[in-house]
């Protein structure tokens, strides 16, 4: 009775949280007579294309990035136990914890220094080097069995090696989960695009859905599930 009991609980806040997916999915259909509004969405607003794409591009780039860059610093976080290393630590800390509009004009100084001002990489490059991440996996790494990289060091001083072979297998279940993260946030940036970019080719899905009042209503449902 107790694992009944916390089964349907558990059901009922399962289905809270999807409760936004099948609405969005159920007034795709509704609001635009059935499939009308994918047709609608697919054959007519060509705009839709450029934006899915860049969104696209842009969430797998910023996560192949930010593995490689994250990877190696939480390790250098984790193991090299130095007081300049720790109050870098702490910086990094106090970053994360800023919020986004505070870093905004900053990281607008440095792109326009940069002349990388309404490019792509003006988008990637601040977020690939989010310290939040770094953070996450350096606590997530004090846990790691050091025996087994002590035992590859034995056999190998390359850094590479190392890290493929001990470190990386015993923290798959956290970069899936910054993967899975990353992926939703990158998806769903806005404000950077909105402030470092002009170019209307090179916006996201979430400046398109934004600006989609001005097409038939309901298509923005139809975006939506895509």
């Amino acid at each position: 009775m107790k694992r009944i009991i916390f089964f349907i609980i558990y059901t009922v806040f399962a289905l809270s949280f999807a409760f936004p997916i099948f609405y969005t999915i159920y007034f795709s259909f509704k609001n635009t007579d059935g499939i009308n509004g994918y047709s609608e969405l697919f054959f007519n607003c060509f705009s839709f294309y450029p934006a899915f794409w860049n969104s696209v591009l842009y969430t797998i780039a910023i996560i192949f990035l930010q593995l490689i860059i994250i990877i190696p610093m939480a390790f250098a976080f984790t193991k090299l136990k130095t007081k300049t290393i720790n109050l870098v630590f702490i910086l990094y800390i106090i970053l994360m914890m800023m919020p986004l509009q505070v870093t905004l004009l900053p990281v607008y100084i440095g792109l326009r220094d940069f002349n990388l001002l309404d490019t792509r990489l003006g988008i990637i490059l601040p977020i690939a080097f989010s310290p939040m991440y770094v953070v996450i996996l350096k606590q997530y790494m004090t846990t790691i069995n050091a025996s087994i990289i002590e035992a590859i060091m034995l056999e190998t001083n390359s850094l590479f090696r190392v890290m493929v072979s001990g470190v990386i297998p015993q923290i798959k279940p956290c970069i899936y989960a910054i993967i899975l993260f990353s992926a939703a946030e990158t998806w769903n940036i806005y404000e950077e695009t909105v402030y470092f970019l002009k170019n209307s080719d090179l916006m996201p899905m979430s400046v398109f859905i934004n600006k989609i009042s001005l097409y038939e209503n309901g298509i923005i449902y139809c975006a939506s599930v895509i």
